[in-house]
């Protein structure tokens, strides 16, 4: 077995309950922020985040928490 090959073996019988829980989560989450990115970044969908653009740099005041204004 080369040094590349032991580095990255596994030995699956070794894994606890937590082990297999812990990459079952991190496999989900990493797909579920893959598909999130190809949502966003989708041209299709840039006219539903367009009015989102300058947010921030918008003067008039708006409504916030408890009828303050900003």
């Amino acid at each position: 077995m080369s040094s590349l090959q032991a580095f990255f073996h596994t030995d699956w019988q070794a894994m606890t309950r937590a082990d297999v829980t812990g990459l079952i989560m991190a496999v989900v989450l990493t797909l579920l922020m893959v598909a999130l990115y190809i949502w966003v970044f989708k041209p299709s969908n840039r006219d539903n985040f367009e009015q989102y653009r300058d947010f921030v740099n918008e003067d008039e005041k708006r409504e916030v928490d408890h009828g303050q204004t900003k």
